[in-house]
């Protein structure tokens, strides 16, 4: 403490001020554009053959009405291709017949003009974006392409033609619903594009941002949202926000910057982590010229499927089944966690908590997040506060009047961790420890209150959670994501 003093009392000789050179936010973007192509480098594991199967519904009957939506979609969409070759008026002419007599064989109410001319719009738009099939060349998959009259000059209207065909396949999923076996959702894209998210810290740009929408604007979406607020669907439409969106679609012109586009896909993925607490693992595309690749993200790997070529009727179908099974599957195959949940009555997070033996479930209620996940790969952590007594529902004629407040005396943790051996012999369990440590330190009276008390042997152990197509329960792993070991 003296010769602190001591060395403060003394005078101090200040060092000449050097001059240190200024950087840049570029500078600065690109330093982590390159951190970021590292971490790429050493957790994308591309050409995964099932990629897009692994979204594919589980239970039979959805399974059947997802694949029978691809096919009739499909089959639309090559037709109209194959019209393109045809004169401007005749174009028109046969491709409106096609989607009028497409729509009346369809489940949907009598076709209208209005609706022949929506979906013929929007189809002519994306077919900006790919090249015409040479004359000389009828072969549907055909690569002999040329550069259409019409193509696109910039990069919104790549973003307007992308965003065309994935309008295109969610309007036909509606129309084709059968109400015995309905779709679960749709997955369409927010109308604003390269924008910043409302609520992201970062000054960086979306290509194009997708949010899962109900059938009919009935129900909320299947989304948590990062704070407490009840929030409008029809608020979120316009613009991207991190906790609303399903995935992120990054888009460069050429094939040569394929891992510049995966270093930014990979940098907007890892907020979407941060924004939503329910989020098991997150699907994410980029695309470079007209060939796109899908990628799942989970906690120590990143995905990423074959080649799937706009230009070519095998690539383009690829992309509907992808996005058909998107919309039919069970929302814990988009990456949602099945035992976390936003209750909009109750305006909290619901966590349901499995006890050790996997017999009972308990659920929890949260509107305080300690530690979210701020990363894209590693343990995911997270952390609320809680409590296990239901709370009451805010009052519905005074929606100004704050929460009732809720005593939080739980601290429920949730993360990943490396699974080398069974669940009965893992050494590396948090509560195990936890456990022994208090059995050993219980008559120790100078460590007394120093560790935590097990809510009655809950909230311990690996995750679990029944799947709701097949009745059966399972193990939440990176294994059970794809069906299979990556």
């Amino acid at each position: 403490m003296t010769a602190r003093r001591k060395a403060e009392e003394q005078p101090v000789s200040t060092p000449k001020a050097t001059k240190r050179p200024l950087v840049t936010a570029l500078e600065v973007e690109n330093d982590l554009i390159n951190e970021v192509k590292a971490q790429a480098c050493e957790y994308l594991k591309p050409n995964i053959q099932g990629i897009v199967n692994a979204a594919s519904p589980s239970d039979a009957k959805a399974k059947g009405a997802a694949t029978r939506t691809t096919n009739s979609i499909a089959k639309l969409v090559e037709a109209l291709f194959n019209d393109k070759s045809l004169l401007k008026a005749e174009y028109q002419k046969n491709s409106k017949k096609r989607i009028r007599d497409w729509l009346a064989r369809s489940p949907s109410p009598k076709p209208t003009a209005a609706k022949v001319n929506s979906l013929f719009s929007l189809f002519s738009q994306f077919q900006r974006l790919v090249p015409v099939k040479s004359k000389t060349d009828g072969s549907r998959n055909s690569t002999n392409e040329t550069a259409p009259k019409t193509a696109v000059k910039n990069e919104r209207q790549v973003y307007n033609s992308v965003k065309a065909l994935i309008s295109v396949i969610s309007e036909c999923v509606r129309l084709q619903a059968n109400p015995k076996m309905p779709p679960k959702r749709l997955i369409q894209p927010f109308k604003k594009t390269d924008v910043h998210p409302k609520d992201s810290e970062h000054d960086w740009r979306v290509d194009i941002a997708l949010k899962c929408t109900p059938l009919e604007d009935t129900s909320p979406p299947c989304y948590v949202p990062k704070n407490s607020a009840v929030k409008d669907p029809a608020e979120l439409e316009d613009r991207p926000e991190l906790a609303d969106t399903f995935a992120f679609i990054e888009r460069k012109r050429h094939e040569t910057e394929m891992d510049d586009t995966y270093a930014r896909l990979f940098s907007y993925t890892k907020e979407i982590y941060m924004a939503q607490h329910d989020r098991r693992f997150i699907w994410g595309m980029v695309m470079c010229n007209t060939t796109v690749h899908a990628c799942i993200f989970g906690p120590n790997y990143a995905a990423a499927s074959k080649d799937m070529r706009l230009t070519t009727g095998t690539g383009r179908k690829n992309f509907i089944r992808l996005f058909v099974n998107w919309s039919f599957c069970d929302s814990s195959k988009l990456g949602y966690d099945p035992t976390t949940s936003y209750d909009y009555k109750l305006q909290c997070l619901v966590i349901q908590a499995v006890s050790s033996d996997n017999k009972e479930t308990k659920a929890f209620y949260s509107r305080e997040v300690v530690i979210c996940a701020e990363r894209l790969f590693g343990r995911h952590t997270r952390c609320f506060k809680a409590t296990a007594d239901r709370p009451s529902p805010p009052d519905e004629n005074d929606p100004r009047k704050p929460h009732e407040q809720m005593d939080c005396n739980i601290f429920i943790k949730d993360a990943w961790s490396e699974a080398l051996e069974s669940a009965d012999e893992d050494d590396r369990e948090e509560a195990r420890h936890l456990k022994k440590s208090i059995c050993h330190l219980k008559d120790i009276t100078n460590v007394k209150d120093m560790y935590p008390e097990l809510y009655e042997d809950c909230v311990s152990g690996r995750v679990r959670f029944t799947d709701p197509e097949l009745g059966r329960s399972y193990e939440d792993n990176s294994k059970t994501v794809l069906g299979a070991d990556v």
